[in-house]
């Protein structure tokens, strides 16, 4: 199995860990902003101030959980644009 991951690697158009990484980050950044807006409509019980802050971590949090267990399917697709232009 390793030997074949490593054959697709070495294809043109395959995409290094960084880039893989980077498209990752990308669906991540997205989700955070979409979680974020969402939670601006929950009522977190806490003062103003407090509430804000605390629900930007919370939103990146589980951005960053959704991402890793497959997220939106954004991530797959930002990593095929980016071997087909590779492969251009």
């Amino acid at each position: 199995m390793a030997q074949a991951k490593a054959q697709m690697a070495q294809q043109k158009g395959a995409l290094n860990a960084g880039e893989v990484a980077s498209a990752k980050e990308f669906e991540t950044v997205f989700l955070t902003q979409f979680v974020d807006e969402m939670m601006k409509t929950v009522d977190m019980g806490t003062g103003e101030n407090d509430g804000q802050m605390w629900r930007s971590f919370m939103s990146e949090a589980l951005s960053k959980s959704l991402v890793e267990q497959g997220g939106l399917g954004l991530a797959q697709n930002v990593q095929q644009m980016m071997a087909a232009y590779k492969k251009g």
